[in-house]
């Protein structure tokens, strides 16, 4: 709609910080259990391991650990949260190919191989994890079908199923990361439509009351320089209860749908139409005085004796009074709400069909 698209960009922006926020504790949590967990495995192996003829085993395990705590250290003081995932996912990689390339203690490294995938899609994402998996997937094909190239010794059976086995769980990986995306998208759309109605008038789809507490004052706080100076316009459509008793309120409800479209027409794409309650609406301007609001208002003011408002009677005349007003920060917005209502106000008792302000 019109008269919600100077909010659209803040509103969505808001949406997507808060989407965001949530995505970067999750990666951060990921993050610390790999480093520190994962690392202190590692350690612990690599202790049990000191006396093993393979001094290549705890070398691989004492390296991969004491990096994963530096990267983890790194980023608690640095707070780059997306440069130390991929230096994480670069180093889970590293992990994996050596102790393959080593066997592990005896030649077990295959099984430690299967929660890494997943830790992949924790730390990258979907796109960028399936991509990564899959060039780690074919570095381990070649591993181990050209058995010259590693020291570790592996049964063919034991290759190719390993291989088999791995490949399914990316898969299901891929499977749950990606549904868990489309369904928080899903979500996030439900909730947007959820707000949309309750901050959306239905006869007229204009914005409701109920949308200046929850959208347009926050708007206006975190993004004073993209509204003020602003002017308000509050216009009443006049002797509208005597049009109601005269045709009826479906004719009534009619005509108020046409006052939307008609403000719709006359407003600049950042303005916002707001229907207050009954025949009351509330015009927004941003980056408008006061003196330019009157000349809006007016300018609406005389489209209204042009217009055929009753299909029964086409000569019926609708007019409306405004009243206009102007704030320059937040904490004025309603003050500068009310001097439109007491000039419209104003307007109504010196004869209506006009602007005041």
């Amino acid at each position: 709609m019109k008269q919600d698209s100077a909010l659209t960009p803040s509103l969505n922006q808001k949406r997507s910080q808060q989407s965001q926020h949530i995505d970067a504790r999750r990666r951060h949590h990921i993050l610390a259990f790999v480093s520190y967990i994962t690392s202190a495995v590692m350690f612990i192996y690599g202790f049990k391991n000191l006396h093993a003829e393979l001094w290549l085993l705890p070398l691989i395990l004492f390296i991969t650990g004491s990096c994963f705590l530096v990267n983890v250290l790194v980023y608690q003081a640095t707070k780059k949260l997306q440069r130390a995932c991929t230096i994480e996912a670069l180093l889970v990689g590293a992990f994996v190919l050596s102790l393959v390339y080593q066997g592990g203690h005896n030649n077990t490294a295959l099984y430690w191989v299967f929660p890494f995938p997943a830790i992949l899609f924790g730390l990258l994402g979907v796109r960028h994890a399936l991509i990564s998996n899959a060039f780690l997937v074919l570095t381990l094909a070649v591993m181990l079908f050209t058995p010259d190239l590693i020291l570790a010794e592996y049964k063919d059976a034991e290759t190719s199923r390993f291989l088999a086995s791995l490949i399914i769980v990316i898969i299901v990986c891929w499977i749950n990361d990606h549904y868990r995306e489309r369904s928080h998208e899903a979500m996030e759309l439900l909730q947007q439509s959820k707000e949309l109605q309750a901050n959306t008038d239905a006869l007229t789809g204009l914005v409701n009351r109920r949308f200046l507490d929850s959208s347009l004052l926050p708007a206006l706080a975190q993004q004073s320089d993209e509204f003020f100076p602003l002017a308000v316009i509050m216009c009443d459509i006049d002797h509208f209860k005597r049009l109601n008793d005269q045709f009826g309120h479906d004719v009534g409800d009619e005509v108020l749908k046409s006052v939307a479209h008609l403000f719709q027409q006359n407003l600049r794409q950042q303005d916002i139409a707001c229907r207050t309650g009954g025949e009351e609406f509330l015009l927004i301007l941003p980056h408008t005085s006061a003196i330019d609001a009157r000349k809006v208002a007016e300018k609406i003011r005389l489209q209204f004796p042009q217009q055929r408002w009753v299909t029964n009677d086409t000569n019926y005349p609708v007019t409306a009074s405004f009243g206009v007003a102007e704030c320059n920060q937040t904490e004025q917005f309603y003050e500068a709400v009310k001097l439109a209502d007491q000039q419209l106000y104003q307007a109504k008792h010196q004869g209506r069909n006009q602007v005041c302000g």
